[in-house]
């Protein structure tokens, strides 16, 4: 999964992460920001002193609404009314 070394800040070891090694850790919140999601990402423990090393910020999957249909009418007709608005505005200029 990891080909690239990583260097651990603290002691300088450089090593490969493997999959089985890498968590997912969370910056503790302030106590004002409770209604702001935590920062996650994807961390591995050094093997020679074993400190945290973050490798990749988690960011939350956002859902897409589902599409709302409309008719045709509908959208026609506003698309109509603001181009004239529109042209208007330009035309009085």
């Amino acid at each position: 999964m990891f080909e690239k070394k990583t260097v651990c800040g603290v002691c300088g070891y450089s090593f490969t992460p493997k999959k089985e090694e890498v968590y997912t850790a969370a910056e503790p919140r302030a106590p004002f920001a409770l209604f702001t999601t935590p920062t996650q990402f994807s961390a591995t423990d050094c093997p020679r002193c074993g400190c945290q090393i973050p490798l990749a910020v988690r960011v939350p999957r956002v859902t897409a609404p589902d599409t709302i249909e409309r008719g045709d009418e509908e959208e026609s007709e506003v698309a109509e009314d603001e181009d004239k608005e529109h042209w208007g505005d330009l035309q009085e200029e």
